[in-house]
C-alpha cells in the first residue's frame, strides 16, 4: 500500500463501516426501500476494497477503478431522484414536477460535459477525462441536493424519519466527495493529501450515522423540520397551500 498511515487506517474504517451498513440494511429490510442507495453502498464497498485486492501498479487496477467510477456516476444521478421520491412521497405532484425540471437541467449538464470533452484539450488518461466529464453533471446534482435540502428545511412537510436521516447524511457525504474531486483537478497531488483524510473521515462518519439512525421503525415515524420558527397555525397554512398545489399538479397530469 502506498497510502499514508492515516489514510490507510481511515480506508480500513470505511470498509468496516460500509460492510456493516450494507448488512444492517438487509437485516432491517430497508434495502428494498432504498434500492439505488443500497446499490451505491455495495459499489462503494467494492471500490474501497480494490486497493487491498488488486495491485495498484497493475493495468487492471486502473480499468476496474474506471468502471467503478462510471457506475457511481450513474448511481449519483438516480439517487438524487430517489431522494425526491422518498422525501416527497406524500407530495407526488410536486415530486414529479421537481424530477421533470431536474431531468432537463441534468440533460443540459450532460451536453456541457460532452462539449468539454470534445472542445478542450484534456489529459490522455481516461480516468482524468472522466473527472472532467463529471464536473458539470456533479455540479447540477449538488444544486439539486441543496435545493431539496432548503425545501425540507423551510417548509413543514411531514417526513418519515428514515427519509430525513438518508437525506441529511447524503448531503454531507455527496458534497464532501464532490469537493475532493474538484480539488483533485485544481491542486497538486501533495496538497491533495491534506484534504483526503478529512473527506475520508467525513465519509466514515456519514456511514456510521446511517448505521445508527436508519431503522425499521423510522419508516413509520414522521417528523417535520421546516418552519420551526413560525407559529403552528402558520405552519398548517403553509402545508395546506403545498397540498393544494400538489393536488392541482396531480389533476393536471396528462391522461
Amino acid at each position: 500500500m502506498k497510502l499514508p498511515l492515516l489514510e490507510y487506517i481511515l480506508t480500513l474504517a470505511q470498509v468496516a463501516a460500509l460492510a456493516t451498513l450494507v448488512g444492517l440494511l438487509v437485516v432491517r429490510r430497508l434495502a428494498r426501500a432504498y434500492p439505488f442507495f443500497f446499490c451505491y453502498l455495495c459499489v462503494e464497498l467494492l471500490e474501497t476494497l480494490l486497493p487491498f485486492t488488486v495491485s495498484y501498479r497493475a493495468v487492471a487496477y486502473g480499468w476496474i477503478y474506471f468502471g467503478f467510477e462510471c457506475a457511481k456516476l450513474c448511481l449519483y444521478v438516480v439517487i438524487v431522484f430517489e431522494l425526491y421520491a422518498v422525501l416527497l412521497r406524500d407530495l407526488a405532484g410536486i415530486a414529479r414536477l421537481a424530477r421533470r425540471y431536474s431531468i432537463v437541467a441534468l440533460g443540459i449538464g450532460v451536453l456541457l460535459s460532452l462539449l468539454v470533452i470534445t472542445s478542450l484539450s484534456l489529459p490522455r488518461n481516461p480516468l482524468r477525462k472522466l473527472f472532467y466529464l463529471e464536473i458539470p453533471i456533479l455540479s447540477s446534482l449538488v444544486l439539486f441536493i441543496l435545493l431539496i435540502a432548503a425545501f425540507i428545511a423551510y417548509y413543514p412537510v411531514p417526513l418519515h424519519r428514515n427519509a430525513l436521516v438518508y437525506a441529511a447524511g447524503y448531503v454531507v457525504y455527496f458534497i464532501s466527495k464532490t469537493t475532493l474531486l474538484f480539488l483533485s483537478l485544481r491542486i497538486q497531488q501533495a496538497s491533495l493529501r491534506i484534504f483526503s483524510p478529512i473527506v475520508l473521515g467525513m465519509g466514515v462518519c456519514c456511514v456510521v450515522f446511517w448505521s445508527v439512525f436508519l431503522s425499521r421503525a423510522g419508516e413509520r415515524r414522521t417528523v417535520s423540520v421546516g418552519s420551526k420558527w413560525s407559529p403552528p397555525d402558520k405552519q398548517q397554512q403553509v402545508l395546506l397551500r403545498l397540498r393544494q398545489l400538489n393536488d392541482s399538479l396531480l389533476r393536471a397530469r396528462p391522461k
